[in-house]
């Protein structure tokens, strides 16, 4: 199962250009609306002792701005454009024959960033001769705007599918947002919602 994950991204991912549509979401019960885009390449894939690791590098395009009552963008209150870089890394468990790891950001030129020392579990990866999926969970909790220079604590878990659509790769990102309690890390769905992330070759 490996080898045949590693030459899937080997030879549909890795090095490709994607493109995210833009997007549109609001925050903070409807007093924020973001707006984003991107740029994604796949690379430095890597074979280890158990399993593969690559880094994800994408150029970021994100604006959130307030809204007044009526629902009109006015000023912005979150700019986090720029350009980071995760790094995936998965390895084959002896005792259950599944593959496992987790996603981190190495480093990024964005400014007051939500994602430094934040980690996701991937689980749940399923490869079928043509297409790969996984589940992401969220370690913990990280910040997410709500306001002016206000944030409260959430965690993001997502379902990934990259997949072939007439010989383009597609990269698919379904995020769930989670409120958090900081004391107990209990989870509650957020009245806050993310759409679907489609990436596609370009």
């Amino acid at each position: 199962m490996n080898n045949k994950i590693f030459h899937f991204l080997e030879n549909s991912l890795i090095n490709k250009k994607l493109v995210t549509d833009e997007v549109v979401y609001t925050l903070g019960n409807g007093k924020l609306e973001g707006i984003y885009n991107d740029q994604m390449i796949f690379s430095n894939l890597v074979k280890t002792e158990n399993g593969f690791k690559f880094n994800m590098t994408a150029l970021t395009h994100e604006l959130i701005y307030n809204l007044d009552e009526k629902g009109v963008r006015t000023t912005i209150a979150k700019d986090y454009t720029g350009t980071s870089v995760f790094c995936y890394e998965l390895a084959m468990r002896k005792s259950t024959n599944h593959l496992t790891g987790y996603m981190h950001c190495v480093s990024t030129t964005v400014l007051n960033q939500t994602m430094e020392a934040v980690v996701y579990g991937i689980f749940d990866v399923i490869f079928d001769g043509k297409e790969l999926s996984w589940q992401e969970n969220q370690l913990l909790y990280r910040d997410n705007p709500i306001g002016e220079d206000k944030y409260k604590p959430v965690a993001f878990d997502s379902k990934v599918r990259i997949y072939l659509d007439n010989g383009k790769v597609v990269y698919e990102y379904l995020p769930i947002l989670w409120d958090v309690n900081p004391r107990t890390l209990e989870k509650r769905l957020s009245k806050d919602d993310y759409p679907p992330y489609i990436s596609k070759e370009v």
